[in-house]
């Protein structure tokens, strides 16, 4: 397993997510743990990002939001979340 890692921005960020999308809340936790037990699971369409977010991956909520993320070896440490928009 994973060691999982968050930063202030992330933290910050996911809860205002949740606070402003209670409805999403679950789905969030569940593709969290989806991407601890493995990152790169077809069904999560995690996809590598270029530009200044080139170390970092990104993976589906659902259509119209993305949790940003960078694997270094063991440790996956969650970057940022939000809509396609407000990530990118």
């Amino acid at each position: 397993m994973m060691r999982i890692f968050t930063t202030p921005r992330f933290e910050k960020r996911l809860h205002t997510f949740i606070k402003l999308r209670p409805d999403l809340s679950k789905m969030i936790q569940q593709r969290m743990k989806e991407i601890a037990h493995n990152p790169f699971s077809v069904n999560l369409k995690t996809h590598k990002l270029s530009g200044y977010l080139k170390d970092c991956f990104a993976s589906k909520i659902n259509y119209g939001h993305r949790i940003i993320f960078t694997v270094n070896g063991d440790e996956l440490c969650f970057i940022d979340i939000g809509s396609h928009d407000e990530v990118y």
